[in-house]
């Protein structure tokens, strides 16, 4: 039935032979009752359609707010403490395990991901010995090393270097050495651990704020049958939206067409 007035609608909208050539058809200028109003219907369907999808969207961009994570939160707290040079080893250690957790999301831009490495190096070599950190940068720099000649991140001398890192480094910087934040943390380290750039040490509070910021409301922080609203909204209650859509143009279209005493020649 659904595919039988999707023939009808075209059959309305899109012009066709015909007869005699003084018969034309137009979607913004109909010339019979059932072709009004089916051009009425479609166009509040339309309308209905348009506010379920854009007005949403307008409404989350109104009633959003910059929300931080509290991993900025933390770096903040700690980043001002190391610029005033108030900074503690757990400051050093705070700023450096939220800057390792930006530096192991999917969008960083190579830039912002090298300037998060020099100062997760630069707040490493605040905490760790200083006897033993030489040994420790040439350990990062064969690593590096490695990552040029290996074809495989499964090379067995590959591996054993980074976890060779990873007891050394985690730990200074209170992280667990069987997480993900020791990982990128090994292959996260500069070859020149004592040194911050002065350009990176400008930029990293701004690449903080931009990837730790974002943009929230109540529409995204419910939960809905288990995702968050706005998700399931565009994803499952739009799909649901349009087919009701289609059911209400079929279901209106059968009382017009009994109401105009409309008769379909079926073939």
């Amino acid at each position: 039935m659904y595919l039988r007035y999707c023939k009808n609608l075209l059959f309305t909208l899109i012009p066709h032979p015909v007869e005699t050539e003084d018969y034309k058809i137009s979607f913004f200028k109909p010339t019979t009752q059932q072709a009004l109003k089916n051009r009425n219907l479609i166009i509040k369907l339309f309308l209905a359609w348009a506010v379920a999808i854009f007005g949403f969207q307008v409404l989350l961009r109104v009633i959003e707010k910059p929300v931080p994570e509290e991993a900025l939160i933390t770096f903040s707290s700690a980043w001002e403490k190391i610029e005033a040079g108030e900074a503690t080893y757990s400051d050093f250690q705070a700023a450096a395990q939220s800057m390792i957790q930006v530096m192991g999301k999917i969008t960083i831009q190579p830039d912002h991901y090298a300037a998060l490495k020099d100062g997760t190096g630069w707040a490493l070599s605040k905490v760790y010995p200083e006897d033993e950190l030489s040994e420790l940068q040439q350990d990062v720099l064969y690593l590096s090393e490695l990552r040029e000649r290996i074809t495989s991140l499964r090379d067995d001398e590959y591996l054993q270097t980074k976890e060779l890192i990873i007891s050394k480094a985690a730990p200074a910087l209170d992280i667990g050495e069987g997480t993900l934040l020791a990982q990128l943390l090994a292959i996260g380290l500069d070859d020149n651990l004592q040194v911050l750039q002065e350009e990176n040490r400008m930029m990293i509070p701004g690449i903080m704020d931009l990837y730790l910021i974002h943009n929230r409301s109540f529409l995204t922080d419910t939960i809905f049958l288990g995702f968050p609203f706005h998700y399931f909204y565009t994803a499952v209650l739009l799909l649901v939206f349009f087919i009701g859509l289609c059911w209400i143009y079929c279901y209106r279209t059968d009382k017009l067409h009994a109401k105009l005493n409309f008769l379909e020649q079926i073939d």
